[in-house]
């Protein structure tokens, strides 16, 4: 039997901040996308790094778009979920840049340079066991 508990706000906010790589859901040329990053949670805000060509990083500036991260046992007996909803916008400021880049978050290809933030306005999550 698989049971499955509703998280509050807050409690999807603390296991989002406990992993570090999640999925990024978009539109990009009215179809749906997803793209797993590297991220890190920072004061409520979803924040990875997109490369300056990616079609992603101009498919979702301003876009409202939806965020997934989770942990399972490796035998999927136990494990959460978290979805989060938010508007992505591009982080400019050079000073904020240098600080998550001392923070360690890191893109997968060196020429992810940009930064991006999701505010979550939204957060949906499930703890999940099977009994």
């Amino acid at each position: 039997m698989i049971g499955a508990e509703t998280l509050r706000h807050g409690e999807c906010l603390r296991l989002l901040g406990s992993v570090s790589l999640g999925r990024v859901v978009y539109t990009d040329n009215a179809m749906p996308a997803i793209r797993p990053v590297n991220f890190l949670l920072r004061e409520g805000v979803v924040v990875f790094r997109v490369g300056e060509d990616q079609q992603m990083a101009t498919a979702i500036k301003g876009a409202v778009v939806a965020f997934q991260a989770d942990r399972f046992a490796a035998d999927l007996t136990v494990g959460w979920t978290v979805r989060v909803i938010g508007r992505a916008t591009e982080i400019r400021d050079r000073s904020e840049c240098a600080q998550l880049a001392d923070l360690g978050l890191r893109g997968w290809s060196p020429a992810d340079a940009r930064y991006i933030a999701v505010e979550v306005e939204l957060a949906i999550g499930e703890r999940i066991a099977v009994t």
